[in-house]
C-alpha cells in the first residue's frame, strides 16, 4: 500500500510542478500569487496554499518511501532483488 501511495503522490507533485511552468514569472499579489518557486530552471509565482500543498505532498513521498524500504528489508524481497540466484554450473564433460 505504501508503494502505491509513494508513487501516487509523486506523480501528483510532479504533474504540479509540470503545470508551474506556465504560471507567472511576476507576483501577481490579486490573484494570490506571491511565494516564489523555483521550477524547470525558471522562477515563478504560486499562492501559499499551493506550496503547504507542495510541501505536503513531499513529506507524504518521503514518508511513503521509507515505510516501503522498511518492508522491503523486513519481508526479504530486498535481498532477493540485491542478490539473484546465480545459474548452475553448465555439466562437466
Amino acid at each position: 500500500m505504501a508503494a502505491i501511495v509513494l508513487a501516487a503522490s509523486w506523480w501528483w507533485w510532479s504533474l504540479r510542478e509540470m503545470n508551474y511552468v506556465s504560471f507567472s514569472r511576476i507576483p501577481l499579489p490579486q490573484f494570490g500569487q506571491v511565494v516564489p518557486h523555483a521550477t524547470k530552471g525558471i522562477v515563478v509565482y504560486i499562492t501559499p496554499q499551493d506550496a503547504r500543498f507542495d510541501t505536503l505532498l513531499v513529506r507524504i513521498c518521503i514518508g511513503a518511501g521509507i515505510v516501503t524500504a522498511i518492508f522491503a528489508v523486513a519481508s526479504g524481497e530486498l535481498s532477493k532483488m540485491l542478490n539473484p540466484p546465480k545459474p548452475p554450473l553448465p555439466p562437466e564433460l
